[in-house]
């Protein structure tokens, strides 16, 4: 409840939220309301709204990236120019959420201020003690005998310069993003990882450093993710999270050396999504709709079945001659109808032939991406969805921000047309990662 100043007539309020981004209206004698003097942004469930950010506590965010083992900084507080304490203190700097990048791994370090005005005062070294000469060393910049930051913040030391970096004092967000011509090019083009290595270098040296998840959402199944992973060779971001098989399977980074060690190469079956998909779901009863409709054209040009179940329980997968494609669709609809059968059906591709995915109906791409959201805690608002394809669009159009890349599919652009220019979907000029990259700065989210 704002309370009202006597002296002022102006209505105040504070409140202690956790970090990120809100959304507010005024409610005056009942009316909701907005200030006429302050930008609106549209909400589904309240129309027109402001927003503001709340930022975690002032706190002094030291993020350094290097190639020692182990770092510490070493530090005084100075407040009008005079050191609070006359001996230096150090703080061992612990690994920061990120897989670093050639110079190293990023640490990191977070001091508590004990006065508004104070200032920052620091070196840094890999621990060993200073009269060991031998193995003592140090870091100090070039044009001045200490690095110093002039208030609580965050800030980013590499390659000897100390840049501000606010993004380390923001929530973490989520990025949900499809693989094959989102993230990753033409795979037959000589510049395929060109965009996806710029993203990884953002990813690994300004999102990941505070927490934020990054997940794959791709139609190919876990084994197809691995042998791609192998052909990156690194040149692509190592994603926290899977979402394999358009959302019937979802598989977590084994981490068990921690991530900068991981490879990528080994995950995690979350067996609890698996399991919850069983509800309403046969498999049997499904093949025998497929093979029906198969029977019905018998050419596997026309129509052919690509995976009976028996790699994803929760998912048959075929292919259709576009000239048959909304007949067999049509044919599937009605078999699973006549059995009660609560089933999703998913178009996807281009060319002459577009795959059909039959899921249960609690599986799907935006399902999968709602449940890992909840799963790790990350606000609506903060969940990024990306995509380029048909199959793309369940997740697109659910109640969170996305982004439509410039290279989009025809059948991608025709839905995007369709919809309400209200801001939650960002059509991005740049291909492919790059139009990611875009997307999330343009939503405010870089």
């Amino acid at each position: 409840m704002l309370q009202k100043d006597p002296a002022t007539g102006v209505f105040t309020a504070k409140a202690h939220l956790p970090p990120g981004q809100y959304s507010y209206v005024y409610v005056v004698d009942g009316n909701v309301v907005t200030d006429p003097g302050l930008q609106t942004f549209p909400d589904a469930e309240y129309g027109d709204v402001h927003r503001i950010w709340s930022f975690l506590p002032d706190l002094f965010r030291v993020f350094y990236c290097t190639g020692w083992e182990e770092a510490a900084l070493a530090y005084r507080r100075v407040v009008n120019g005079q050191p609070l304490t006359k001996e230096w203190q150090q703080l061992t700097m612990v690994n920061a959420p990120s897989r670093g990048n050639s110079l190293g791994v990023w640490k990191m370090a977070t001091i508590v201020p004990t006065d508004p005005a104070e200032v920052l005062e620091f070196t840094l070294n890999n621990g060993a003690p200073p009269a060991d000469v031998a193995r003592f060393k140090e870091d100090r910049p070039g044009s001045a005998p200490v690095y110093a930051c002039p208030f609580p913040g965050s800030f980013k030391l590499a390659k000897g310069m100390l840049r501000p970096f606010p993004r380390g004092a923001e929530a973490r967000i989520m990025l949900v993003s499809d693989i094959d011509g989102t993230m990753i090019g033409d795979m037959s083009s000589p510049d395929v990882f060109t965009s996806s290595e710029r993203f990884a270098d953002y990813w690994e040296n300004s999102a990941s450093l505070t927490g934020s998840l990054l997940v794959y959402n791709t139609g190919r199944s876990l084994g197809q993710f691995v042998d791609l992973m192998k052909k990156c060779d690194g040149k692509v971001a190592i994603p926290d999270v899977v979402i394999t098989a358009v959302g019937t399977k979802v598989w977590h980074l084994d981490e068990t050396n921690g991530r900068t060690a991981a490879s990528g190469l080994k995950w995690i079956e979350d067996t609890n999504w698996t399991l919850s998909l069983d509800a309403g779901w046969n498999l049997d009863v499904v093949r025998r709709l497929a093979r029906q409709v198969m029977g019905a054209y018998n050419d596997d040009s026309l129509l052919c079945i690509l995976d009976d179940g028996s790699e994803h329980r929760h998912r048959m997968a075929l292919t259709a001659d576009v000239k048959v494609l909304d007949a067999v669709v049509e044919r599937l609809k009605d078999g699973f109808r006549r059995e009660r059968l609560e089933v999703r059906i998913i178009t996807s591709g281009n060319g002459s032939h577009r795959y059909i995915d039959c899921v249960p109906q609690s599986a799907g791409k935006e399902k999968a991406l709602q449940y890992v959201r909840q799963q790790f805690g990350v606000p609506e608002h903060l969940c990024v969805a990306a995509g380029d394809s048909g199959n793309d669009i369940l997740m697109l159009e659910g109640d969170h921000p996305a982004i439509v890349v410039g290279n989009a599919q025809p059948e991608l652009v025709t839905w995007l047309v369709r919809q309400e220019q209200n801001g939650k979907v960002i059509y991005a000029d740049a291909s492919y990662a790059d139009g990611i990259l875009e997307g999330l700065a343009r939503h405010s989210l870089y």
